[in-house]
């Protein structure tokens, strides 16, 4: 199975040992990796495939639709620049395709409300089934819902995207045999309050209305 993997990053001294380690991690599997700096710092030479820099004011789907247009592969790998790959994490391509999910999560040490083993957990529950940190999503379900959608600037896009989702019919599945660790926000951490605040604010009351939206679109279908 081949990937893009498709990092949101923004490189400062502190910040650029976390990025590099989630690239380091992901290839410890031997498999086609196509990996995608979208760069929102100052440039840093990673040595990766491709290195975007991102201009304007920051919306993390924004950044996430900029890399997807240099994805090449049946499989597209949405994350944060602060996650940790385990070994064995490639076999989840395969294993969407033999369940039917066109859209997955990895399970991560602390979704200790899932035991880690063959299971598939159904749904769409952010930050337990759907994990905004790290989201496959297959070519199928690329070209089914469009781009992302870039609503809000940071704060609910994983909500979103669980609505883009519900509204296509494309199911999405939690495979807890293959672990990918989040590392707590240590890039939003990072920014001052007032870019945290600008990141949130508003954000729930816009999110309703795209949620209305969608189930709107929904029932129409």
């Amino acid at each position: 199975m081949s990937y893009d993997l498709i990092i949101i990053s923004q490189s400062s001294p502190e910040l650029i040992p976390i990025t590099q380690q989630c690239i380091d991690t992901a290839r410890l599997d031997d498999c086609e990796l196509n990996i995608i700096v979208v760069e929102t710092g100052q440039r840093y030479e990673y040595n990766v495939n491709k290195i975007v820099m991102y201009e304007g004011v920051f919306n993390y789907n924004r950044a996430l639709n900029i890399g997807l247009r240099y994805a090449k592969n049946e499989v597209h790998i949405l994350a944060n620049n602060d996650i940790i790959f385990h070994k064995g994490w490639s076999k989840i391509g395969e294993l969407m395709k033999l369940n039917n999910y066109h859209s997955a999560s990895a399970w991560a040490w602390h979704l200790t409300m899932f035991e880690l083993g063959d299971t598939i957990y159904p749904g769409y529950k952010v930050g337990y089934i759907l994990t905004g940190w790290c989201l496959f999503m297959d070519r199928f379900c690329h070209e089914t819902i469009g781009e992302l959608d870039e609503s809000v600037p940071f704060w609910y896009s994983d909500n979103i995207y669980a609505c883009q989702l519900e509204a296509a019919g494309i199911r999405h599945g939690l495979f807890a045999n293959v672990q990918i660790d989040h590392i707590a926000s240590k890039t939003l951490l990072k920014q001052p309050s007032r870019m945290q605040r600008y990141y949130q604010g508003g954000a729930i009351q816009i999110f309703n209305q795209r949620k209305r939206y969608y189930a709107e679109r929904k029932r129409l279908q």
